[in-house]
């Protein structure tokens, strides 16, 4: 090989990194889906129930779980309501829509407080795993990288995010969030019960 061939077959590397590189960051930021996470940890405080349950702690705790269904009640209505409004008006993607992309974010933050009110209420084990979740979440919404809660979220915030995604994306979400907030309701019965004995 010659020295002229060695420069091209170097100079072509160089190129072929460099388109790499930017076709990296011209791809869609992370999507982090925490919607599984969260219904396996209500599922937890459901079936684990009687390891953390005291009478002393009863009250606040079904105060906490009826506000923490009510806020996840919330965020799924004003992610319904969004999703259906972008599909009514065919928005195409690649629009930013900071002020919805607020609203919900403001309405997740409503959930963190709630997650952190019942976790301070469970086992250690519980505990630790809700802190966990609300650390993910919040890394999501606040930290330096940008992340989304799911395809909504990117799509507002201006990332081309398609409408079959979004669709599966925002069906999958609700179904879980939905299972959470039966789950919750199942859990405080358990603790009304519990608390009558």
């Amino acid at each position: 090989m010659t020295f002229r061939s060695i420069r091209i077959t170097l100079a072509l590397l160089v190129l072929l990194a460099f388109s790499g590189n930017v076709m990296a960051q011209s791809e869609n930021p992370a999507v982090l889906d925490i919607t599984t996470g969260l219904l396996t940890w209500v599922k937890h405080l459901n079936s684990n129930v009687d390891k953390y349950f005291t009478r002393e702690k009863g009250a606040d705790l079904g105060q906490h779980l009826a506000t923490l269904k009510e806020d996840l009640r919330v965020y799924m209505k004003t992610r319904k309501t969004l999703s259906d409004s972008l599909f009514r008006h065919n928005i195409a993607p690649g629009k930013k829509d900071p002020d919805n992309l607020e609203a919900l974010k403001n309405k997740m933050g409503a959930v963190m407080n709630s997650m952190r009110n019942v976790t301070d209420l469970v086992s250690n084990d519980l505990r630790a795993e809700g802190d966990k979740l609300n650390d993910e979440i919040y890394d999501a919404l606040y930290g330096q990288e940008p992340r989304y809660l799911s395809n909504l979220e990117a799509f507002l915030g201006g990332v081309d995010v398609t409408k079959k995604d979004l669709a599966v994306d925002g069906s999958s979400n609700y179904q879980r969030l939905e299972e959470c907030t039966a789950l919750i309701a199942s859990l405080q019965e358990k603790i009304d019960r519990k608390m009558k004995k």
